[in-house]
């Protein structure tokens, strides 16, 4: 290849907008690493109050966001039918808005399959373009179960045969894709994390009070918050000076509050919301670990944050966990098993020097996480992929 940039194109099926800021994160925050080594380039659409089209330069990333608006209609199938033909309407829409500015992309990434999988596949025959797709969606696990029906199963089967490669963000949903038949030639890349604003804090001061710190959307389901407020009862009950805070938002907090207030632990228990960035990085550099007790995860970013922070974790063997704890920076329990994780939160207040090196547990993970060790992962799989074809 020559001096010129290469023209990357994101088809997202996540991806943050106006109604959801925080959708897909991740993949910006892959684009946003790659947006410095090519000529970046992301498209999505969302349903909104009404239609529109957001056309803008973020974080080195041409970026075209189409609204359609939202269907109200309560019969099934006619609210299906009409979302659908919205939705295709503003795929239209979005790829002619890019195609106008752009021309056409060097390879096109495909950011979780469904349901913007049609849309790569139709813009791989038009443009005889190929398409790589990287998979962040927990929808393939058993203890997920979202993974289901005729449409989805054989969608995501097309999807999968027709793209040039498979990246995964941890071996663990790599794995379970090829359980299910999703076979093709796969690679595991890390999400990213900044770790220039995600560091260790300049002097940290030892104190009395022991804090653990839990940050996630309060996904019961999956996040066994629950689990974490039993255990904490008890730890309290042994040890006073500890205390929990609970980092963000979602559809089961005022259920989990109840549940702290009915264990009486409203004192020492703070459920505190979700918080920007620079507050998050405050937050974890101030804990003595960061819990994470989910029943299944595929990799779990907010927890790699917490190691770039020089934060020790408790976390469950759940996922593409396992690839990044180790005896050195944490400790890895069974899922669902309460007493490992009361054994390993009373370990942390016991053993309080066992951890005592930030800089040695943010260092076990920077070099498999930074946005340029991430920005090369991708890179030579796309030469790969358009040097054989």
């Amino acid at each position: 290849m020559n001096d010129k940039k290469l023209k990357v194109l994101y088809i997202s099926s996540w991806y943050p907008n106006k109604v959801k800021p925080m959708l897909g994160i991740f993949v910006k925050r892959h684009a946003a690493a790659l947006a410095a080594v090519c000529d970046m380039a992301s498209v999505s659409v969302y349903a909104g109050e009404r239609d529109g089209v957001e056309e803008i330069e973020e974080d080195g990333i041409y970026t075209v966001r189409v609204s359609f608006k939202k269907v109200k209609s309560s019969v099934p199938l006619i609210s299906n039918i009409k979302r659908l033909l919205r939705y295709n309407t503003a795929w239209k829409k979005a790829i002619g808005v890019y195609e106008q500015k752009k021309g056409k992309p060097d390879i096109i990434n495909l950011n979780v399959i469904i349901p913007a999988a049609n849309i790569a596949m139709h813009l791989k025959r038009k443009w005889n373009v190929p398409y790589v797709i990287t998979e962040h969606w927990t929808g393939y696990f058993p203890e997920d179960g979202r993974y289901k029906g005729f449409v989805m199963k054989m969608l995501a089967r097309k999807a999968v045969k027709s793209a040039s490669a498979v990246i995964t963000v941890s071996n663990d949903l790599k794995n379970q894709m090829l359980k299910l038949g999703l076979n093709n030639d796969y690679h595991v890349i890390s999400n990213v994390v900044d770790t220039d604003v995600f560091t260790t804090p300049a002097n940290k001061a030892q104190t009395e009070k022991i804090k653990f710190i839990h940050v996630s959307a309060l996904d019961d389901a999956q996040k066994n918050v629950s689990g974490i407020l039993n255990v904490f009862q008890r730890v309290h009950a042994a040890f006073p000076n500890t205390e929990l805070t609970i980092v963000g938002n979602g559809d089961d907090r005022e259920r989990l509050e109840g549940l702290s207030k009915s264990l009486k632990l409203t004192d020492c228990v703070h459920f505190v919301g979700p918080k920007v960035q620079h507050e998050l990085v405050s937050l974890l550099q101030n804990a003595n670990a960061f819990v994470l007790f989910s029943n299944y995860e595929t990799q779990a970013i907010v927890l790699l944050e917490a190691l770039c922070c020089g934060v020790p974790v408790i976390a469950t063997k759940a996922g593409g966990i396992s690839e990044y704890v180790n005896s050195n920076n944490g400790i890895l329990i069974d899922v669902k098993n309460e007493e490992q994780l009361y054994t390993a939160m009373t370990s942390i207040v016991t053993e309080r020097d066992r951890f005592n090196n930030p800089i040695s547990i943010r260092a076990s993970v920077i070099d498999k996480v930074n946005a340029k060790s991430i920005a090369n992962q991708f890179m030579a799989i796309y030469n790969k992929v358009l040097n054989t074809r």
